[in-house]
């Protein structure tokens, strides 16, 4: 049977402490008693504008999701319902909360120590065997054509059942939530309306977590239909490696980072940071940082010559 919380119901749990910057807030919905290292994690961070989550990893493969404001992850921008994976082990941000404050939901279907920063951390990170780090930012798309309106991810998405929709229903519609049973679980996220489960209706901002030995849960939308993510985890395996999409033009090289193995592509540039396509890495500034989790262009490695 899924489990399920509403922020109506969890609010009271609300927990406030000072920063810097302002003040940051941390709502439990679906979290274990302290000591008790079984089951989902998912609560909501918040926080005033400017404050600043330094680089990190976590041990486990994570989801987030942006529920309100906006900023950056690294030097990626955040805005409402953008959804972020890293796989675990993998470095990223700093997260830097816009000028409307941010929020946003952590989601991890197994329990996890917390973050574990970096430089702090580094020499934990590198004696890690065999790890694979990986990460991406993706936009959902809600239709609303038919009474079910079910969108796949094109990037969020591995073969070891990792995978992200995006769903709107018209009010009462039903469905059966995609299949989850390759995978490590799934998070249903409700954005807008609400779904009715054993009588009764979950408005959003709700939370629900269907365990990989659940059958798909039968959606049903409430009485101002439904918006919502489907997030479904990676089966706890080695993960095959990402291959990086290179250009083939004679010469040029990749650089990849040694941290969270975000590609710089020497062909392709970054554009958007002011480095023109074909710019050589050693034109690269050396005050350039990796667009996912800030490490300094000298913890770069050359990956791929194009011949």
């Amino acid at each position: 049977m899924p489990q399920i919380a509403s922020y109506d119901q969890v609010r009271a749990n609300r927990k406030q402490r000072e920063v810097p910057t302002g003040l940051a807030w941390r709502t439990n919905f679906l979290c274990a008693p302290d000591g008790v290292k079984e089951g989902p994690m998912a609560f909501l961070v918040e926080g005033t504008p400017a404050r600043v989550i330094r680089p990190h990893f976590h041990e486990n493969d994570q989801f987030q999701v942006v529920v309100s404001g906006g900023g950056v992850l690294g030097k990626h921008k955040l805005h409402v319902h953008a959804v972020h994976f890293s796989r675990a082990h993998t470095p990223y941000g700093p997260i830097v909360f816009g000028g409307e404050g941010l929020g946003f939901l952590t989601l991890r279907s197994r329990w996890d120590p917390g973050a574990q920063y970096l430089p702090d951390s580094r020499e934990k990170l590198s004696a890690v065997p065999a790890r694979n780090p990986w990460q991406i930012t993706e936009a959902p798309v809600f239709g609303h054509s038919a009474d079910v309106n079910l969108h796949t991810f094109t990037g969020i998405k591995d073969d070891r059942g990792l995978a992200a929709y995006s769903i709107s229903m018209k009010p009462h519609a039903e469905t059966t939530a995609p299949d989850h049973a390759h995978g490590d679980g799934q998070y249903i996220i409700v954005t807008r309306g609400s779904v009715a489960h054993e009588g009764t209706d979950y408005e959003a901002l709700a939370i629900a977590f269907v365990k990989p030995d659940e059958a798909p849960w039968h959606l049903r939308a409430g009485a101002e239909g439904l918006e919502a993510l489907i997030l479904n985890y990676p089966r706890r395996e080695p993960a095959a490696a990402i291959v990086p999409d290179v250009a083939t033009s004679r010469d040029f090289r990749v650089w990849q980072c040694a941290l969270c193995s975000f590609i710089y592509d020497e062909s392709k540039g970054m554009p958007d940071e002011g480095i023109a396509a074909g710019t050589r890495w050693e034109d690269v500034p050396e005050s350039w940082s990796c667009p996912d989790c800030s490490a300094n262009k000298s913890d770069f490695q050359m990956s791929v010559v194009n011949h």
